[in-house]
């Protein structure tokens, strides 16, 4: 914690500094939102007025300064490229106009924001522009939400393979309890995301949360510039996420939303529908911090209380056990943010956040009964510090840190020993008492400089460095695992445990985790139709071995194949290195040979005997001496098409190949034929962390944005997959520890087809109609016997001849919608007071999905599902926007 205390002191010295010599000697201007540009002496990004044959322009920076080599293109109503020419010295270009009609008039240049200019050719006289472009921000591109019009570009960031929705969209689409990044979150693939799980970008920043509530998220975007050494992640990893920034002048939006199961159907697995219940309220609000309109602030928070319950559908020796079981959640979220704008762009702000979040009666659900739940408790408090320094017009640097403390709990609804029935049920208490707490630091400094066709961006980023403390008793009262029903024998004393599985010592200690990150990228458009992006980032972090060798490269290409073509050609590729999060850290740490020891009883007695317990060979964790920091190698090509004046379609082949992928083994596991005895009797498992595995994945993605038509926008995508691998992570064992090679089969994630689509239809003023269309081929199940016939202390044997994940699991198909109407309270097309009404439909065809197929082949219930995803459920959703 002291070390965390420290770097926030000096981070927030030297920022505070570092941003007072920029207002002292900064030279140039950032503007932050969505304009891109400026047209003098007249309505920024439009000329008034036709124009005839000849259009003649000086481009210039805020400063003054005239922009050479700037790219000029006309773009016609169709989406074609109508005639492209450079700024020359001067910053002067001149460009006919080839017949009537629409044009738009793009210059880009690196480094700064786009300046778009619409010119209608027809009698009157020839413009004379005088158009000035702004320095681009950290964002590395202006979002094009499903509602805009996207349009193909040679920018080696701008891929029209990416999905990206905005404010306007996201009122509007069907969003299930206001969780906009679950929404988005389709979009992701699940075998790209790495132990960690998915990375959140929050302003440019990797983060837990997105530190506002909903309604201050400006814009969400996947897969935006997928091989960037900005980012430690591919893009189908990733979800970045932008926020609001305080305004001068007051604004803000109020949000209710209520669910009530008495509007729902009944979950297919209930007996009957039970009562449930959620009431939400969130909103947020920006303003000028007292008179001067350089200070300003936002303030977001929500309340939410949500009385669900799980459907309990198992298996005991009296036959099946059905129950709805309450599972209460509150959450609790509060954000205060203040912003002060120095003179020529320069910006420093900072942000404290409190979360809180209790559940009851938490993995309830499916095969696990009540009696094995948990009740969870956490809290986190968060400072955010953040600055923008323009040092000149092509030289801009940010910086952006938190710190925060994270503390939270969980405890078994009962102590009594865990029971487990492979395939029929989980009883006895869940052993899962665990309290972790967190001091943590973040950071992200990015610098940014333009020079001719090169934009340059290098910084250094920490993604975690973090003090974790935890105080473990799971498993100290013990796990018994039971083959099949007859085994268990209603827990009589003619039970026949396979396994019993008990933790001993204690589990109590500290860790320092630490991950860096530096990062250097070069994007230089050779010509106007060729743009080239070359990066490498370096990764570093503790206890894994510490290699210092970990470089990765990165590569972008988009080329057009013609001056007016309205195809652009994409390829790339690059190496993300994967990262342990702190879970492995606090296994090998807890696991140690001195503080906890997990201990494994082959066919014990039932209940299991003191004796036998303190008999037990002592199991621990260790790295693999040959251990490193697992990479995948993505790549990818394809070929977009802008289709309409207002719509894109994009086709991508994507190949992923996981190199030394992480994996567990038991190193001590006992040897064949008899499996009776471990070769080191002093110790029982000797899990061993390695990096042996490999995944095999290829994909063919076509990807559509826009609006194809007057009354409708949206985006869809379409995903043919197959990926393989041989082990799912550092949590996953082979069912062979010594030929672990023989797991290579369908990864868990394998999906086969997928079908995305979200849009919405627009009838003028009457009403807006959201629609979400998710349809999905099924994941693979692992088919096992139940028993452990190796004697690793681990019931993940296979029946003899069945290869990994060979039961084809079921398959999705979910069609959400949302009926949405406004009540404005002003006169005009301008923004005001505004209050609107939106009814959603979640799983609108009550459509039954299970979950997955049990795979036990002991079980009653093999090869059938025994959870399902909710019906059709209702939402009320009210906004008051002013």
């Amino acid at each position: 914690m002291k070390l965390v205390l420290s770097l926030l002191i000096l981070l927030t010295f030297g920022a505070t500094v570092w941003a007072q010599t920029g207002v002292a000697h900064g030279s140039g201007a950032v503007v932050t939102g969505q304009d891109a540009g400026q047209v003098t002496g007249q309505v920024a990004g439009h000329v008034t007025g036709q124009v005839t044959g000849q259009v003649t322009g000086q481009v210039t920076d805020q400063s003054g300064a005239t922009i050479p080599q700037a790219d000029v293109r006309l773009v016609g109503a169709d989406g074609s490229v109508a005639g492209e020419t450079t700024t020359n010295e001067a910053g002067v270009f001149r460009m006919a106009l080839p017949a009537k009609g629409r044009y738009v008039l793009a210059i880009s240049h690196n480094g700064f924001d786009e300046a778009r200019v619409t010119l209608a050719r027809g009698p009157g006289t020839s413009a004379n522009l005088k158009i000035v472009m702004r320095v681009a921000a950290l964002s590395e591109t202006v979002t094009v939400g499903a509602g805009s019009d996207p349009q193909i570009s040679t920018d080696a960031a701008e891929n029209q393979s990416a999905n990206m929705v905005d404010r306007a969209d996201l009122d509007h689409l069907p969003v299930f309890d206001m969780d906009y990044i679950g929404t988005l979150s389709r979009f992701l693939s699940d075998d790209a995301t790495g132990t960690s799980g998915v990375t959140l970008v929050v302003n440019g920043m990797e983060a837990n949360g997105p530190g506002v509530s909903a309604s201050a998220i400006k814009n969400v975007k996947i897969n935006q510039n997928p091989y960037s050494a900005l980012f430690s992640r591919p893009g189908r990893a990733r979800i970045e996420i932008t926020t609001e920034e305080g305004t001068p002048e007051f604004h803000g939006s109020a949000n209710f939303l209520l669910r009530d199961s008495v509007f729902d159907a009944r979950n297919a697995f209930a007996t009957t529908k039970p009562s449930e219940r959620r009431i939400f309220f969130e909103g947020s609000l920006t303003g000028p911090l007292g008179k001067s309109k350089k200070n300003t602030f936002l303030l977001s928070g929500e309340n939410d209380n949500d009385d669900q319950q799980a459907i309990v559908n198992a298996i005991d020796n009296a036959g099946p056990v059905h129950q709805s079981v309450l599972t209460p959640q509150h959450h609790l979220f509060t954000e205060a943010r203040g912003f002060h704008d120095f003179s020529q762009g320069n910006q420093v702000w900072m942000s404290y956040s409190y979360e809180q979040e209790t559940a009851q009666n938490q993995g309830v659900g499916g095969t696990v009964l009540k009696e094995a739940g948990t009740n969870y408790h956490t809290f986190e408090h968060e400072v955010n510090v953040g600055a923008t320094r323009v040092m000149t017009p092509h030289l801009v640097n940010q910086l952006h840190f938190l710190v925060g403390y994270n503390d939270e709990q969980s405890k078994s609804l009962t102590d009594s020993p865990a029971i487990v029935v492979q395939g029929a049920f989980t009883g006895g208490g869940a052993q899962g008492n665990l309290r972790r707490t967190e001091g943590h630091f973040d950071g992200t400094d990015l610098t940014t400089y333009t020079h001719g066709k090169h934009e340059w961006k290098f910084g250094v980023d920490v993604p975690d460095i973090s003090r974790r403390g935890f105080e473990d008793k799971r498993l100290s009262g013990g796990l018994y695992s039971f083959a099949s029903l007859a085994d268990y024998a209603g827990g009589t004393a003619e039970a026949k445990p396979a396994t019993y599985t008990v933790n001993v010592g204690r589990g109590h200690g500290t860790f320092v985790e630490k991950v860096i990150s530096g990062f250097v990228e070069d994007t230089v458009r050779l010509r106007s139709n060729l743009s080239v992006a070359v990066g490498v980032r370096y990764y570093w972090q503790n206890y894994f071995h510490e290699i210092v060798t970990d470089f990765a490269p990165r590569l972008s290409v988009a080329y057009a194949p013609g001056k007016r073509s309205g195809t652009v050609l994409r390829a790339g590729g690059g190496i993300f290195y994967d990262r342990t999060g702190p879970r492995a850290i606090f296994d090998v740490v807890q696991f140690d040979g001195k503080h906890l020891f997990k201990e494994i009883a082959n066919g014990p007695t039932y209940p299991v005997t003191p004796s036998e317990i303190a008999a037990l060979p002592p199991g621990v964790v260790r790295l693999d001496p040959r251990q490193r920091i697992p990479y995948q190698f993505v790549f990818s090509g394809g070929v977009e098409r802008q289709i309409t004046a207002k719509s894109t379609l994009a086709v991508t082949y994507t190949g992923t190949r996981g190199i030394d992928q992480f994996r567990s083994v038991d190193a001590n596991a006992p040897l064949g034929p008899s499996y009776a005895v471990r070769p080191n009797s002093s110790y029982g498992q000797i899990r061993e962390m390695q990096s042996d595995g490999y995944l095999k994945g290829n994909s063919l993605e076509i990807n559509f944005r826009g609006k194809p038509a007057r009354f409708f926008s949206g985006q869809a995508q379409y995903t043919l997959s197959k990926t393989y691998n041989n082990t799912n992570g550092l949590k996953d064992f082979p069912a062979d520890s010594y030929d672990p090679a023989a797991d290579w089969s369908r990864s868990d994630n394998d999906r086969r087809h997928k079908f995305d689509m979200l849009g919405t239809f627009k009838a003028k003023d009457y009403f807006d109609l959201g629609a979400a269309l998710a349809l999905y081929s099924g994941k693979p199940v692992d088919v096992t016997t139940g028993r452990d016939d190796n004697g690793d202390g681990l019931a993940l044997d296979r029946p003899v001849g069945v290869a990994r994940n060979s039961l084809h699991g079921p398959g999705n198909a979910t069609l959400d919608l949302n009926l949405t109407h406004e009540f404005p309270f002003h006169k005009g097309k301008e923004e005001g007071r505004t209050l609107t009404v939106s009814l959603n439909s979640f799983n609108v065809m009550n459509h039954r999905n299970d979950v997955t197929y049990v795979g036990v082949a002991t079980s009653p219930v093999f090869g059938r599902a025994v959870e399902a995803q909710p019906g059709r459920r209702m939402q009320l959703n009210l906004e008051y926007k002013f």
